[in-house]
């Protein structure tokens, strides 16, 4: 008979190994840190810029060298202001200068008369005139043996006629030189001499003749 039917009291069968679990443990470890680096990644270039900007309230600075252009709610005229030239800056006011100009030591008269009381004069502010009483030539308005009287103004021609007389009782001396309001006259002993300074017209009255300038 065989021993087949009886207990195995035999040294047992070793045990079989357990299967290696290495490369399970290794995709754990490698998915869970690509989901680490994706993460980093994503909250540093999308999140972590988001929040730089909503923290801060204030616009990034352009890059160095970068132009900047402004925006303006009302139109900008780019039209250049043009600066007057010298040429067209206005020159100071000249006072014009005298033709005729008055003697040095003029003394300043409105009416006056030489001491032979003949002629008399008188300084406007628009003219000077004289008249003279006694003369030996022929009258200038044709009015023979009457008083002539000879004006001139600041510009124009000397007027003469006998339709008005100059009396005054202010006497000067001879050699006396008279100016006011751009006329001059002078006083000698044959007669009297006016004119407009601007001009330079005027006239000469002596008892022996006149002479119109």
């Amino acid at each position: 008979m065989t021993d087949n039917w009886l207990p195995d009291h035999g040294e047992d069968p070793a045990p079989s190994q357990p299967k290696s679990r290495g490369p399970l443990y290794f995709l754990i470890a490698s998915a869970a840190i690509l989901f680490l680096v994706v993460t980093f990644i994503f909250y540093t270039n999308v999140i972590g810029q988001g929040r730089d900007l909503g923290d801060d309230g204030e616009t990034p600075a352009p890059p160095a060298g970068a132009a900047t252009v402004e925006a303006s709610a009302e139109p900008t005229d780019t039209t250049p202001t043009e600066e007057p030239s010298p040429s067209e800056e206005p020159s100071p006011t000249e006072e014009p200068t005298p033709v005729r100009p008055a003697p040095e030591g003029a003394i300043e008269a409105v009416a006056f008369t030489t001491p032979a009381s003949n002629i008399h004069c008188r300084i406007n502010n628009a003219n000077v005139e004289c008249s003279i009483y006694v003369y030996d030539y022929p009258s200038p308005g044709q009015c023979e043996g009457i008083t002539a009287t000879y004006s001139v103004g600041a510009e124009g021609e000397v007027d003469a006629d006998c339709q008005y007389f100059v009396r005054t009782n202010a006497i000067y001396d001879y050699g006396t030189a008279v100016a006011l309001n751009g006329f001059a006259c002078t006083l000698e002993q044959d007669g009297v001499t006016c004119w407009s300074e601007m001009s330079g017209h005027g006239f000469n009255l002596t008892r022996a003749t006149d002479r119109i300038f």
